[in-house]
């Protein structure tokens, strides 16, 4: 009994300078923060939470300095986390719940930003600016498409017939309705024209206007997860050179996760152009390397499968970079490269429906926010291939596009 109570009293004393020494150790952190926050010395405060942390100590008000920190080096990704803790602990703090609203909004996380808000009281919404409305967003754009597949490339031709696909113009409508706080309805109209010619020898045999029109929907679901799942589908009327028109669609299921610098997707895609099915799977991930908007990038690749086309199987890359040039000007660049003929992206609100395939792209956009709108102009470039027939044989040539657009849009 001795020895048993002799053992419980060193573990009690050694308990108690364990207890003593974190409470010297979080009160030092707490001082040392403090005059860090009060210095502006902002990056160091990093340096000492990230230490602290690893150390094992934490406490409100160090997640709370921490947050600040990362907000004014723009960090808002690592900031709303932190901010996060903190409101965890003061849930009715009106301050902390302003600074995570922001916090999300700056870092990309528009949709958990609007879940957020909803929660908030009435003066809490009045003073960060949110408001429901049953439209979220619409757009307009357009746009010409310079083509230099002309008939001068049939200029001496000893084929029986070349299809030459020329300049286009283009127009479109997008609108998104928000059906609840967790669901919006996407919807859009895409009108294509474009200039045919049909030609053998240099001898031109036929020329017409080919129009197309396509319908797109897409409903998204979000949770507080930051899980974003839906599906999408489109309707396709396009008008062949020879054949009138036909009658195509597109179904596409997605899913995607936002963590806090990444957002992985994965989108698998049915349609049925040229009346024949093909099978796509998309995987993407966008990044927010800087955990704010001011640097962005998405990775994307794809397969699609055509079991009974005339190439059963297509595979693609493609890489967007984004970045503020200055005040509220931001530059989006992207190439990608590969067989595009059929290909589904944007969750069908852009589709490579073409009548050639395109085989490699490049574009450049300017886009200017100011309030609620948001005017962009760009320059695309395509490399396509066109094909040439005779009796016993046919010929590949590539030839380029040259696109230029204009959209505006704006946000309710």
């Amino acid at each position: 009994m001795h020895r048993m109570g002799l053992t419980l009293l060193l573990c009690w004393l050694a308990a108690t300078m364990l207890a003593a020494q974190d409470s010297l150790l979080v009160r030092q952190i707490d001082s040392t923060t403090y005059r860090q926050y009060l210095d502006g010395d902002y990056r160091s405060l990093t340096e000492t939470s990230r230490a602290a942390r690893g150390q094992g100590v934490t406490f409100y008000y160090l997640d709370y300095r921490t947050a600040i920190a990362y907000d004014a080096l723009k960090n808002h990704a690592a900031a709303a986390a932190f901010y996060e803790r903190a409101l965890a602990e003061t849930p009715d703090d009106a301050l902390l719940q302003e600074s995570l609203y922001y916090a999300l909004l700056l870092s990309g996380q528009q949709d958990r930003a609007r879940l957020l808000a909803a929660s908030f009281a009435p003066h809490v919404q009045a003073v960060t600016g949110y408001q429901t409305a049953a439209v979220d967003k619409i757009t307009l754009a357009g746009g010409y498409l310079i083509n230099e597949n002309n008939p001068s490339i049939s200029t001496g031709s000893s084929f029986d017939s070349l299809n030459q696909y020329g300049d286009m113009a283009f127009t479109s409508l997008g609108i998104n309705f928000n059906l609840s706080l967790r669901s919006r309805l996407k919807l859009g109209y895409q009108f294509y024209n474009t200039r045919f010619q049909r030609s053998a020898g240099g001898l031109l045999l036929r020329e017409e206007q080919l129009a197309q029109h396509q319908l797109a929907a897409a409903l998204e679901f979000f949770t507080p997860g930051s899980i974003t799942w839906g599906f999408a589908g489109g309707y396709y009327n396009i008008e062949r050179n020879d054949v009138g028109s036909s009658h195509n669609y597109s179904l596409t299921a997605f899913l995607g996760k936002r963590f806090h610098y990444t957002l992985p997707e994965i989108a698998l895609s049915w349609s049925d152009f040229g009346g024949i099915s093909q099978y796509q799977a998309r995987g993407s991930i966008t990044y927010y390397p800087l955990g704010n908007l001011n640097l962005y990038g998405i990775t994307a690749a794809a397969l699609i499968q055509t079991p009974k086309g005339w190439t059963t199987r297509q595979y693609l890359f493609s890489q967007q970079l984004g970045f503020r040039l200055f005040g509220q000007l931001w530059v989006d660049t992207g190439i990608s490269f590969g067989n595009h003929l059929n290909y589904i992206s944007d969750h069908s609100f852009t589709v490579y429906d073409t009548y050639d395939p395109v085989m490699a792209t490049a574009s450049l956009t300017l886009s200017w926010y100011a309030r609620r709108t948001t005017w962009s102009s760009g320059y695309g470039w395509q490399k396509k291939e066109g094909y040439a027939w005779s009796a016993t044989n046919y010929n590949k040539y590539r030839y380029n596009n040259h696109l230029i657009n204009i959209a505006w849009s704006w946000n309710f």
